[in-house]
């Protein structure tokens, strides 16, 4: 595994950090809150939330970025969502948003790399990006199993940060959580993408 990371990485680094796009799916659930907080002397030291079960509301975010910007996400609510992401959810998303915002990059070649997931399959997401206006896009490569950590500024790195954000107003509702994932990944800086390519090695 050491080595295709290292292969993957290699070819990264020639073709430069504007031309690479990530891509992956994360979530929150309605009640999540930071589980820590500071409170004043004679403050009640917890955090009152609406749900804090696993079987609280589940909202589903697809996001992308390139090195330099991120592109606009899409949110899915517990009706949208139903059991899951489904291929035909993602191949929406590039549809309506990504192939456009990624069109509009203008820079040429792009390459998408994302996890090996059953719902990502490179031909149908490479013919959809061409069908909808993205030429730019020439090849998508699904990362090896288990090197998301090493190789993705998504995985534990932007998602983090952007959790971070989503929390630090407070326990997320059914009213706020859309606004508040979306206003999170939209704070998200410049200097934070390019601080975790680096940090992948990229």
């Amino acid at each position: 595994m050491c080595e295709q990371i290292a292969k993957i990485r290699r070819k990264l680094q020639r073709i430069g950090i504007q031309h690479i796009l990530f891509l992956d799916e994360t979530h929150k659930r309605e009640g999540d809150s930071d589980n820590y907080t500071l409170v004043l002397p004679g403050q009640p030291p917890y955090i009152e939330s609406s749900s804090t079960s696993s079987y609280a509301a589940r909202y589903d975010m697809i996001a992308c970025c390139s090195g330099t910007t991120l592109l606009p996400p899409i949110i899915y609510s517990p009706a949208q969502r139903d059991r899951g992401v489904t291929q035909e959810m993602l191949l929406d998303y590039i549809r309506n948003l990504l192939a456009q915002a990624a069109g509009a990059l203008d820079t040429y070649p792009l390459l998408l790399l994302l996890a090996r997931s059953p719902i990502h399959n490179e031909a149908n997401l490479l013919q959809v990006f061409h069908e909808w206006g993205c030429q730019d896009l020439t090849q998508v490569i699904r990362i090896p199993p288990a090197s998301a950590k090493r190789l993705s500024p998504l995985d534990n790195s932007l998602f983090n940060l952007w959790r971070g954000k989503v929390l630090a107003s407070g326990p997320l509702t059914r009213q706020n959580i859309e606004t508040r994932m979306s206003d999170a990944w939209n704070a998200i800086t410049q200097e934070d993408i390019k601080a975790q390519y680096r940090h992948c090695g990229l």
